[in-house]
């Protein structure tokens, strides 16, 4: 960050030695910066003066403030070739893990060129790093509607871009499905009860087959007159990044799905296993019973007993049946007091990061909502796979402008939380509301159809209730309850 400043800059200790210098700096004093630093601040000052300084110095850093130095006298500089510059001097202090040092920013009166010299470096540098980085630069004119792109970036942009554009045609050169989401960043970046901050990743529409490129951009708005007067900044290809992130993604779905698949075997082995000796035994006394029933005369002893083991077996299974299912669900919930506010916030991240995030947001959180009661990590769990499964619908169906809305409430009349999770997706037809909760019961040609019923079973294991709205007709509609801590 020193380097990057057009002015000379020291960082200096209370000993009074110099830690750092910047490039500009060590340019003024005619030192490298390994001569620089470690070096006494007073062989900077000309011999005449250094006892004056070293007493300044040590009642300086007695009261230490920011401030000019030297009250508007003639200030002199010894550079290593023993001339004497004039310069200003300003003192600031700066604690950096408990210990003081001072920033003195000194300004050449008689040497402009090397403030010039400086810019040409940082210039060149600046340069260096973009071309290091693969960056385009472009600035907004917010005023006239007008782009200012560099090479890099209508390279980026395609072929057709100008190094002027109109506004409208830059927001066309981003995918349809991208669109909103980048003049939603745009409108909030011009936003000055905003910080003025441009950052997303937007994929790009290249002519002439419109070839798929993500970007990612970062910028600042700089305002005048409470308006946006324009945003200066960066944008750099990162298609090769999402490409392997898709790839890794798809990987940790088909995993996942195979993890799936092989507790949905288990689980069906054990009860299998559990209820067969049962089954096998009610079959032999069945056998038994339809021998002795069928004889004649009917031997009615042999019959009863037979159906008594009947009865008996059948009991059996069912009880080993329940043991079973009670070990698999009803095992103790951990639950803690948690910020249901975040717990949403977390989900939302989880979402992205595992490549889920191609939809507008709508989130009405509630700041002074209670804290509820309750297991982080399942709740968690349930919202990530709600929102996944309203971003595979609207995946399926191509939704273009594909939004989903969070709201968070609280419960009428009853001392619980309500979240409510919509999508502008297909929605979801009668038949298939009637059994979405269903264990096994799915529409997807590689779902297991276990999603929803698990997700029901950890909200009622919380203590709560997750149900579909049925008359929702504008895409899927789902809300859960969670009880409050107090």
């Amino acid at each position: 960050m020193l380097d990057a400043m057009v002015e000379a800059m020291l960082l200096v200790d209370t000993s009074g030695s110099i830690v750092l210098a910047n490039s500009a700096a060590q340019h003024l004093c005619g030192y490298p910066n390994d001569a620089l630093c470690g070096m006494e601040i007073e062989m900077l000052v000309p011999h005449r003066f250094r006892d004056h300084h070293r007493r300044y110095r040590a009642m300086y850093y007695k009261h230490p403030r920011k401030r000019p130095m030297g009250n508007d006298r003639d200030i002199r500089l010894l550079n290593r070739s023993g001339e004497e510059i004039s310069v200003d001097i300003s003192l600031s202090p700066i604690t950096i893990k408990k210990h003081l040092y001072i920033l003195a920013t000194l300004n050449a009166i008689d040497r402009r060129y090397q403030v010039e010299s400086a810019l040409r470096e940082n210039e060149e540098r600046l340069w260096l790093i973009q071309q290091a980085a693969g960056a385009g630069i472009f600035d907004i004119d917010c005023v006239n509607g007008r782009v200012y792109c560099d090479e890099r970036m209508r390279g980026l942009l395609g072929n057709e871009a100008g190094e002027n554009m109109a506004l409208e045609k830059f927001f066309a050169a981003i995918h349809p499905g991208d669109r909103a989401k980048c003049r939603a960043v745009f409108d909030e970046t011009i936003d000055l009860s905003a910080n003025g901050r441009c950052r997303g990743e937007f994929r790009l529409a290249q002519p002439p087959d419109c070839t798929e490129h993500w970007i990612a951009t970062l910028g600042q708005a700089q305002f005048e007159n409470g308006k946006a007067k324009r945003i200066v900044g960066i944008a750099r290809d990162i298609t090769e990044r999402k490409l392997l992130e898709q790839t890794l993604q798809q990987q940790r779905n088909e995993t996942e799905a195979l993890f799936s698949q092989q507790v949905a075997i288990i689980t069906a082995s054990a009860i299998a296993h559990e209820i067969n000796s049962p089954l096998t035994a009610v079959s032999a006394y069945g056998e038994v019973a339809h021998h002795a029933l069928s004889v004649s005369p009917i031997d009615c002893d042999r019959a009863k007993v037979a159906l008594d083991g009947c009865v008996q077996q059948a009991q059996k299974a069912g009880e080993k049946l329940h043991e079973l299912i009670g070990f698999l669900q009803n095992r103790e919930v951990q639950t803690e007091t948690l910020n249901l506010n975040r717990i949403i916030e977390d989900a939302l991240l989880q979402t992205r990061n595992d490549g889920f995030g191609e939809f507008q947001l709508a989130l009405d959180l509630k700041p002074d909502l209670p804290a509820v009661k309750a297991n982080r990590i399942q709740i968690q769990r349930v919202l990530v796979n709600l929102i996944r499964n309203a971003v595979e619908a609207m995946r399926a169906e191509n939704v273009v402008n594909s939004e989903i809305a969070i709201t968070v409430e609280t419960l009428s009349g009853e001392n619980m939380a309500i979240v409510t999770i919509k999508d502008n997706g297909p929605g979801i037809d009668r038949n298939t509301i009637c059994r979405i909760f269903d264990p096994f019961f799915t529409t997807k040609p590689t779902g297991f159809g276990v999603g929803l019923s698990i997700s029901r079973a950890l909200i009622e294991a919380n203590g709560g209730q997750l149900w579909i709205d049925p008359d929702f007709r504008h895409g899927a509609q789902f809300h859960f309850t969670l009880p409050y801590a107090s």
